[in-house]
C-alpha cells in the first residue's frame, strides 16, 4: 500500500506571514442527509478497501491524526510572536517610511525582507516536517494494517483488490470493501502510537516513506 493523504495546508503568502491551520482540523459545513444508496449484487472477486477509512475510524489512526493536529498547532504556536513582531514593525515602517531619508528607508526595508524571508523559509520547513511526520507514522499504520489486509483478501476469495482512493472509487457494495474488517483487524493489533514532529535540515526535502 502506498496511500499518501497529505492533509498538512500551505502557507498563506501575504505582506503578513499568515499562518495556515492544517487542512484536516478545518471545519466544513454539514451536507445534507441524503437517502441510503441500494446496491447492485456483489461482483464475485472484486474487492476494495480505504486507506482514508482505516486511517479515519481505527484506534490507531484517530490517534495519528490527533497527534498531527496537536504537532501542528504547537509550530504556528511557535512562529506567532514573530510573526506578531514582524506585522507590527511592518505596520510601523509603513506608516513612518515618508518621513525617513532613503537610506534609512532602504536599511529599514531590507531588515523587513530578510525577517519576511527567514520567517517563510522556518514556516515552510515546519510544513516539510510536519508532512515526513505525517508520512512515516502513516507508514507504520500502512505496514501493520497490510498484513491484515491480505488475510481477508484469502478469506473472501478475492481475485483483484483496488484501493478506493487510488481507483476514484466513490460508492462500492459493503460486501466488496475490506474496510471495516480491516479496522476490526487493526484495532486488535495496535491501538495508538508515540511520536514527535520529524527534524529536517534547514532547505531539506522530506523523503518518501
Amino acid at each position: 500500500m502506498t496511500a499518501r493523504n497529505h492533509l498538512i495546508a500551505g502557507l498563506a503568502a501575504g505582506a503578513a506571514v499568515a499562518l495556515a491551520s492544517a487542512a484536516f482540523a478545518a471545519g466544513t459545513t454539514p451536507a445534507p442527509a441524503q437517502p441510503p444508496l441500494t446496491f447492485g449484487p456483489p461482483i464475485a472477486g472484486f474487492c476494495t478497501f480505504s486507506f482514508q477509512q482505516i486511517m479515519g475510524t481505527s484506534k490507531v489512526g484517530q490517534a495519528v491524526l490527533t497527534r498531527l493536529k496537536q504537532l501542528d498547532a504547537a509550530w504556528q504556536a511557535e512562529l506567532q510572536p514573530q510573526v506578531t513582531s514582524f506585522n507590527t514593525d511592518k505596520q510601523a515602517f509603513d506608516a513612518q517610511a515618508a518621513s525617513m531619508d532613503a537610506a534609512t528607508r532602504e536599511a529599514r526595508g531590507a531588515a523587513l525582507q530578510l525577517r519576511y524571508a527567514n520567517l517563510q523559509k522556518l514556516a515552510a520547513q515546519r510544513q516539510q516536517e510536519m508532512e515526513a511526520t505525517q508520512n512515516k507514522q502513516f507508514g507504520v499504520v500502512e505496514a501493520q494494517v497490510e498484513p491484515v489486509i491480505r488475510q481477508l483478501f484469502q478469506a473472501h476469495a478475492c481475485s483483484v483488490l483496488i484501493q478506493r482512493e487510488q481507483a476514484g472509487i466513490g460508492f462500492v457494495n459493503p460486501a466488496m470493501d475490506l474496510s471495516a474488517g480491516a479496522v476490526q483487524g487493526l484495532d486488535a493489533k495496535i491501538q495508538t502510537l508515540t511520536f514527535d514532529r520529524e527534524h529536517l535540515e534547514p532547505g531539506a526535502q522530506p523523503g518518501a516513506q
